[in-house]
């Protein structure tokens, strides 16, 4: 009797154990064919850093994107917009005591985040103000502005102004300034030679309406190989085109018979050489595939580059020095590192993983004239993609 009881509750213990077992199947997720989260894609955003000519950073100056919006930049000359559409922009960097700059940038419609950037060096808006007279000559000079490091590529404009020069009267005066881009004059589009400006001036007069009786002589500062190989142009009635100059020892001087602006010309290959590197994530996956309860994430921190590298070591000649203020003055004059963060906010079922990855454009740019070249990188815009999937590899994505 006893050995038939303890066999019965033995069948009945073995009965409950299947029993439950089977329950708990049923109940069970299927964690391999969960679906995992899909992840909004963000708004692109658009950052970049305005420096002076000699590469620090500007702080509190003012870059407008389109009509009515603007951003001021920080202590290291960096600005940030937010959520920028798709579409075609016109850029303006303007600072107190500088020269503004506009460009103009277009966002394409992709299904992915772009980090856009743009970046812009501003020169001190210079004027040197010379007194003019009936009875003696006078003169003035300024000097070009320098990325740090690159002195040499300074050039020294000199205004000799004969007596009797200018109609006179006691508030006459002559402004010379310095000029470092033709397009500054004029929009590239509208340039009737493909020659690049190294280096130029304005004349003007504070008073209107004033003309030259005789021909200011307008002198550069190069060395004595590179002056005899410069176009010397004048901007007149909308166009380039070749004034009076010659050439003594390293000084080009410019016959300038009327207040306007002139330059320095020469025929300079720019070229730019696409790659692109890996935006480096603090933490790029979070895998919760075989976890126990879900898993929630919220943002993406990464750091990436703006702005442009530019060596300035070892560079002994004037021409190039001149090429790197080129290359300073197209792209940027510094290169600074950003941090960034990607809105990611979901959660992540058991069975489900996310990774975040993301590329920057870099540009290889240079500048060559007459056997002579510069170099550096420029950093371009970053393009950010989250993918989510479950174990058998399949997910929303972004």
């Amino acid at each position: 009797m006893y050995n038939f009881v303890r066999r019965g509750a033995y069948m009945l213990l073995i009965a409950g154990l299947t029993m439950g077992v089977a329950g708990c199947s049923d109940d069970d997720p299927d964690y391999d064919h969960v679906t995992p989260p899909v992840v909004e894609v963000a708004s692109n955003t658009l950052t970049g850093v305005i420096t002076s000519l000699n590469g620090e950073g500007i702080s509190g100056a003012k870059v407008s994107l389109g009509e009515g919006n603007s951003a001021t930049t920080d202590a290291n000359g960096v600005y940030l917009f937010k959520d920028v559409k798709a579409g075609t922009y016109q850029l303006k960097a303007e600072a107190e005591g500088k020269l503004s700059h506009t460009g103009t940038l277009t966002v394409a419609d992709v299904k992915k985040t772009q980090n856009l950037v743009w970046n812009a060096a501003l020169a001190s808006d210079v004027k040197k103000e010379v007194s003019v007279s009936a009875d003696a000559p006078s003169e003035g000079k300024v000097e070009t502005e320098t990325l740090k490091g690159n002195e040499e590529a300074k050039v020294e404009v000199k205004a000799e102004i004969a007596a009797g020069a200018v109609d006179t009267d006691a508030d006459v005066k002559v402004i010379i300034s310095p000029l470092y881009k033709e397009e500054d004059v004029v929009a590239r589009a509208a340039r009737a030679t493909d020659e690049t400006m190294l280096v130029g001036a304005v004349l003007s007069c504070n008073k209107e309406g004033v003309s030259l009786k005789k021909a200011i002589e307008l002198s550069f500062e190069l060395d004595t190989e590179l002056a005899g190989k410069v176009e010397v142009k004048q901007y007149k009635n909308g166009e380039w085109v070749k004034a009076d100059s010659r050439v003594e020892d390293s000084h080009v001087i410019v016959a300038a018979s009327e207040f306007a602006s002139y330059g320095l010309f020469l025929g300079v290959e720019f070229s730019e050489k696409k790659s692109t590197k890996a935006v480096e994530f603090e933490q790029s996956k979070w895998d919760n595939l075989y976890g126990s309860k879900d898993m929630s994430v919220g943002e993406a921190a990464y750091t990436y580059k703006a702005g442009t590298e530019i060596s300035t070591e070892g560079n002994a000649d004037k021409l190039t020095a001149l090429l790197i203020e080129e290359l300073a003055q197209r792209f940027g004059a510094t290169a600074t590192t950003l941090n960034g963060s990607y809105p990611i906010n979901v959660t992540l079922p058991v069975g489900t993983m996310l990774e975040i990855s993301g590329v920057q454009e870099e540009w290889g740019v240079s500048a060559s004239a007459l056997g002579k070249s510069a170099s550096g990188t420029r950093h371009g815009n970053v393009s950010i993609e989250v993918a989510t999937s479950n174990r058998e590899h399949t997910g929303g994505g972004e």
